[in-house]
């Protein structure tokens, strides 16, 4: 087994988990690689407020740091609660001595609103630490401190990306959080150029952790070979599907769900393609909590959902990696994309050329018990054989739905085939929504 990539965290201890290194090792884990740590603060606080901050003697700061540096190869390295200037000092010296360029999220204030930092840190950031940094990461609020700014657009972000640029980091992202706006919008400058990552806002509380999540989601893709560019867009989408998934473990804010799988949503929440992904992002989170793995079929499974009156793949959408067996449960593989589906896009898009209703599907194990069972409980079943195909045929699944609803003469609620040499059998179930397909799957098993 190859050696996993090694990164470093440098921050303070979150007591309710949520935040702080406890996140970062969270993030560090589900990226795969290997989370070192320094810690610089052990904090009292909880999904509400901060109790008390007890800082780490610099001197063990500094012993830390240099027992990791000394036995590691540290690929990247972040930041987090720094607290005050004695501790940049530290840290600098002891980074620099080991040529490591830091991601820096600069922690001033938690979740909570409590502050998180001595008067002296802004300054010894911008001074010491920043020419060093390879990114800093900053909200709204902490971008607007250290570029001495009011922040209320996103004019008002790229200004103050250039004015922190002035302290040397290479890249500034200025995370979009606090705007008003139905979309988040965070914007990336590299001193040249600014790129712009936008995701539909999440009507949530305020998701504890977030921006120390962000930052360690960040420094491990950089450690895993990801350019800054593409690095701050994973790792947003990422973020995206943990805040989306997140639960409430206690009275305060929002925990964030580190195990969660890749979501990628449509930025525009307007558009009728995010209404589209939002309902089978809906169905899929539903039929992963009650589906048993012995339903799925040994190719995986897939289920789709048209824009009305598709008429190509790109304006369906499915999971990209489909959805694979687990223990006892499947799990969902990839994230919810347009143009996802080859086969199963098929089936909904030659059902909706007779019935422009049928626009969702998804396909199962093949038995003939479950098609019996079909039968019982009312829904209408078609079938085609494979070996009845034309040679002229374009796609076995386009050919198959057609012919059996032309044999029918309607669009049935479930379409199999026996397969073929190299072929899996195969069961569909269509309906005119994800959770009209998952009433009807519900009706069989």
């Amino acid at each position: 087994m190859a050696k996993p990539k090694v990164t470093l965290s440098i921050a303070g201890s979150d007591s309710s988990g949520g935040a702080g290194i406890q996140a970062d090792l969270k993030a560090f884990s589900y990226l795969g690689v290997h989370g070192t740590t320094v810690l610089t603060c052990v904090t009292a606080q909880n999904t509400q407020h901060v109790g008390g901050i007890f800082k780490v003697p610099v001197s063990m700061i500094e012993q830390q740091l240099q027992m990791v540096c000394e036995d590691f190869s540290i690929a990247a390295v972040k930041t987090g609660m720094l607290y005050d200037a004695e501790i940049v000092n530290c840290v600098v010296r002891n980074l620099s001595k080991y040529r490591l360029k830091p991601v820096v999220d600069p922690v001033m204030v938690a979740t909570s609103g409590d502050t998180l930092s001595q008067e002296s840190l802004v300054d010894a950031l911008k001074k010491r630490l920043f020419p060093h940094a390879l990114m800093v990461t900053a909200n709204v609020p902490e971008a607007a401190e250290l570029a001495g700014i009011s922040i209320h657009s996103l004019e008002d972000v790229h200004l103050a990306c250039k004015k922190i640029a002035s302290y040397k980091p290479q890249y500034i992202l200025v995370k979009g959080g606090h705007l008003q706006g139905d979309a988040v919008v965070d914007v990336l400058y590299d001193g040249k150029q600014f790129h712009e990552f936008s995701l539909p806002r999440i009507p949530k509380k305020k998701a504890h952790g977030s921006g120390c999540t962000l930052s360690a989601l960040i420094t491990g893709l950089l450690a895993l070979g990801e350019t800054p560019v593409d690095a701050v867009r994973k790792a947003k989408q990422i973020l995206w599907s943990m805040i989306h998934e997140g639960y409430s473990p206690g009275k305060g804010s929002d925990a964030l769900n580190h195990s969660s799988s890749i979501i990628v949503p449509p930025t525009d929440l307007n558009d009728e393609r995010f209404s589209v992904w939002l309902e089978l992002r809906t169905a899929v989170e539903d039929l992963l909590s009650f589906l048993p793995s012995s339903v799925v079929a040994e190719v995986g499974m897939n289920i789709v959902y048209a824009l009305p009156s598709a008429t190509t793949k790109d304006q369906v959408c499915a999971v990209e990696g489909r959805i694979v067996k687990g223990k006892e449960r499947p799990h969902l593989c990839g994230s919810l994309q347009f143009g996802a589906s080859k086969h199963v896009a098929s089936i909904v898009l030659a059902a909706m050329s007779h019935d422009a209703k049928i626009r969702s599907a998804l396909n199962i194990r093949y038995s003939n018990d479950t098609v019996e069972r079909c039968r019982k409980v009312g829904l209408r079943v078609g079938s085609f054989d494979r070996k009845d195909e034309p040679r002229n045929a374009l796609s076995t699944m386009e050919w198959g739905t057609n012919h059996a609803i032309k044999t029918l003469g309607y669009v049935p609620d479930i379409i199999f085939d026996l397969g073929s040499v190299g072929k899996e059998p195969m069961i569909r179930i269509l309906g005119n929504s994800p959770q009209d397909v998952l009433r009807k799957l519900r009706q069989i098993f």
